[in-house]
């Protein structure tokens, strides 16, 4: 008789970005980024395959707003930081859910403190997870971190990709962390499209974005608002710049963490 062992598995750490059926984005879609001295381009996520047609509406379609104030970025704060061993070694002990936001906003002082215009995404305790093939069980847990997450709010809408995410350790200290925070100045207003119209690309499959992977049946939309996409904060070669969207935050049936997609609110 054949005994299976029981393997090691990673939970996932960052949503972000990573994306989607597991990042975040943040974010919240997040990029692989520079160093404060050095620099990565972003990559582009390929479009998300799938049945957009056979989305769940699990929401009301809102009222829309007939346009939605323009800026340009006027500089921007990008940070990564941190260890990358010792950010998925096991840990003694970590910060709970609760805990965290305290933490992660006294930690983040190392960093120039927590902006004005963030917004706590969520915190989330992850641990290593082993996993018996054979009961299909989890047997064991093991700490590694607190994922603390934020996003950035323009005049009371999501901007998606300007975040901050990091891990904290056993003493709430920051093991990694990843920004991209811009400061900015309106130019104008442009018209953008209505919330219907908007779903009516979605489920056309004309998002902005185009992700790996399948979307699965049944994911539902759970959540609809205008807001912005960050485009280009660690290129060098290129200017960063907001774009309006309309933004679906949709939920899978085996994930109740939600993820953005996203479609152009101005055409």
């Amino acid at each position: 008789m054949t005994e299976t062992k029981p393997k090691l598995m990673i939970a996932v750490l960052l949503l972000a970005s990573a994306l989607i059926l597991g990042a975040a984005c943040t974010g919240l879609l997040s990029h692989p980024v520079n160093s404060q001295t050095g620099s990565q381009e972003d990559t582009v996520l390929p479009v998300m395959q799938g049945q957009f047609d056979s989305l769940v509406l699990d929401t009301n379609l809102p009222t829309s707003p007939e346009v939605i104030a323009v800026y340009k970025i006027r500089s921007i704060d990008l940070v990564k930081d941190g260890d990358e061993t010792k950010a998925f070694s096991i840990k003694n002990s970590i910060p709970s859910a609760t805990e965290a936001p305290a933490l992660a906003e006294k930690a983040l002082e190392k960093y120039g403190g927590l902006p004005e215009d963030a917004q706590l995404v969520d915190a989330v305790p992850r641990y290593l997870n082993k996993y018996n093939l054979t009961t299909e069980s989890v047997e064991e847990q093991h700490p590694i971190g607190t994922q603390v997450r934020y996003i950035q709010i323009l005049n009371e809408l999501p901007v998606i990709g300007a975040s901050i995410n990091m891990n904290l350790g056993e003493e709430g200290e920051i093991i990694k962390i990843m920004k991209a925070w811009p400061e900015y100045e309106q130019t104008g207003e442009v018209d953008i499209i209505p919330a219907d119209k908007a779903y009516e690309k979605l489920r056309n499959s004309e998002t902005i974005d185009r992700y790996q992977g399948t979307l699965p049946k049944g994911t539902k939309i759970t959540k609809i608002t205008p807001g912005y996409k960050l485009y280009n904060p660690w290129k060098q070669d290129s200017e960063p710049y907001l774009k309006p969207v309309w933004i679906f935050y949709a939920v899978t049936t085996f994930d109740p963490e939600s993820f953005p997609l996203m479609v152009d609110a101005t055409a």
